[in-house]
């Protein structure tokens, strides 16, 4: 009698087990604190309870990122999804996507304040040379005042174009940021040092190739 309970108390235990092990993976992990050194911590499908009751589930990319070990350059692993056009829509988190275009152009939506930060300063900042804007009194500035939208969240756009003077090329990086410290913004970044300027003054380069739009959400 004995060893059958000891066999039954077994088997519950490694019943529960397993049950316990699959109710984590089909709910995205464990639960972990909504700080910069609970996340570094994490792992990939690990989830933070938002104030609204909602589960943002952690990926190993951003975590990452907030580790300061994430290559922006190479994005082959990341979570992807290909739209008929051939555009590739790369999910880096949950708060930052990339779009590829099959033309060479590309856009990248944020989210969340924090990782449009640790983008900017991670990979824009270290990659690319800052071009002012010349105001309509001739001074310069770090970026250009825009709009306010008619929603209050955070959202950032970063879009690659590719410009050209009909001789030379260049890239330049064009951010669009709302609600970002209680700021709205228009940012240029350039792929060379030659004291770009842009506003109200003359210039000659222009964008190459097709124009695009991505809509986000905002709730």
């Amino acid at each position: 009698m004995r060893k059958n309970v000891c066999f039954f108390a077994v088997f519950l235990c490694v019943w529960f087990g397993i049950a316990a092990q699959r109710a984590s993976g089909e709910n995205g992990g464990k639960e972990v604190k909504n700080t910069i050194g609970a996340v570094k911590t994490a792992d990939g499908g690990d989830y933070i309870l938002l104030k609204s009751g909602r589960k943002y589930v952690l990926t190993q990319e951003e975590i990452d990122i907030l580790n300061g070990v994430f290559d922006y350059e190479d994005l082959s692993d990341v979570k992807t999804e290909t739209r008929e056009d051939g555009t590739k829509i790369k999910t880096i988190s949950e708060a930052h996507v990339a779009y590829l275009f099959p033309d060479g152009q590309s856009q990248h939506l944020l989210k969340s304040s924090r990782s449009f930060t640790l983008y900017v300063q991670q990979y824009i900042e270290k990659n690319y040379f800052l071009g002012h804007y010349v105001d309509i009194s001739g001074d310069y500035h770090d970026s250009r005042p825009h709009g306010s939208p008619r929603f209050y969240v955070f959202r950032a756009i970063v879009q690659f174009q590719t410009i050209s003077d009909g001789v030379n090329e260049a890239e330049r990086v064009l951010i669009t940021a709302y609600n970002y410290k209680n700021e709205n913004f228009v940012m240029r970044y350039y792929s060379t040092d030659e004291g770009w300027r842009w506003g109200h003054v003359s210039g000659s380069y222009q964008p190459k190739g097709q124009s695009h739009e991505i809509e986000f959400d905002i709730e």
